[in-house]
């Protein structure tokens, strides 16, 4: 398992991470180079770019280190190469390790612009083509029409919906599977119980499925659960052995703290334990929604949730 640093939460975005700092943001990726950590995750649709240019301004004080840098386009109507030569420069690149395509839509032909990921990759603009945030059938169905390397989806004791059938159709079809919020977007820290736990009344977690009534006794019963704890919440994804774990953290210390929790161990009781209370949580939770971040394929036009 390789340990990945998200920067979703580098620039605020669609009402998520909508307080953070800059000069924070910096920080954390310098103290995930120091800590070792050589691929970052990225996507245009953080910060509207702005994730992008900050990575790249502080990778750029390492040029004696490698990075594998992997971003994410949305569906458009413009080229995949006209996409990925914007965020080339913004990232200060000339080629990509993984590029995804970030959310399915019907409002374009997704699969035309997979196919265009692969002639890029056929070029060596981009090491690996992968795509997020599909539901299990949409990833087979997609796969037995387009080869894809990498699948990138949630995972975490809030949202953990088909994990274990998801990563055996992965390694079935060699298929990389990288997972990310494994603290389900910082709900897994316990600070947030219900909607008014958050400072920002704009803040889109308040929106998430663990606010619904259905929901939210069992997602109470998930931070009660006996050792339950923000690092074991970590562990809880990281013994699952996902290929790439993508930390999210808007601080050194959240960096420095989960990458210790990552070295700790989880015992077979307290797995247990939690895993039944995930399972509670995951069962309320479909007959809501599809994704963790409350959305619904059937009612909405298929497209992203960003």
């Amino acid at each position: 398992m390789e340990t990945v640093l998200g920067t979703w939460q580098t620039a605020p975005s669609d009402g998520f991470w909508t307080d953070q700092d800059t000069l924070s943001s910096e920080r954390t990726i310098s103290c995930a180079v120091r800590c070792g950590i050589r691929t970052f995750d990225c996507a245009q649709s953080y910060g509207s770019g702005r994730a992008e240019q900050i990575l790249a301004k502080v990778l750029s004080r390492f040029a004696d280190l490698d990075f594998n840098i992997d971003t994410k386009i949305m569906p458009s109507s413009k080229s995949v190469r006209e996409l990925v030569e914007k965020s080339l420069v913004r990232l200060r690149r000339t080629s990509l390790n993984r590029l995804y395509l970030h959310w399915p839509s019907s409002l374009f032909d997704w699969e035309d612009m997979i196919l265009q990921m692969h002639a890029l990759k056929a070029e060596g603009l981009i090491a690996r083509v992968g795509v997020c945030n599909l539901s299990l059938a949409q990833l087979k169905d997609l796969c037995s029409r387009v080869p894809v390397d990498t699948f990138q989806r949630p995972f975490s004791l809030l949202w953990s919906r088909d994990f274990e059938e998801t990563q055996a159709f992965c390694r079935e079809n060699n298929i990389e599977l990288a997972v990310y919020s494994p603290m389900g977007a910082g709900l897994l820290s316990g600070k947030y119980r219900k909607p008014e736990d958050f400072e920002n009344p704009s803040d889109r977690r308040r929106s998430f499925f663990c606010f619904e009534p259905s929901c939210n006794e069992p997602f109470l019963d998930l931070l009660d659960t006996p050792g339950f704890s923000a690092q074991n919440a970590l562990r809880w994804v990281s013994v699952r052995k996902p290929d790439l774990l993508l930390l999210g953290c808007r601080s050194e210390q959240q960096l420095k703290a989960d990458l210790e929790a990552l070295e700790g161990s989880l015992d077979s009781e307290t797995d247990r334990q939690l895993s039944e209370a995930a399972d509670t949580l995951c069962t309320k939770a479909r007959k809501i929604c599809d994704n963790m971040f409350s959305y619904n394929w059937d009612k909405k036009d298929k497209g992203g949730a960003q």
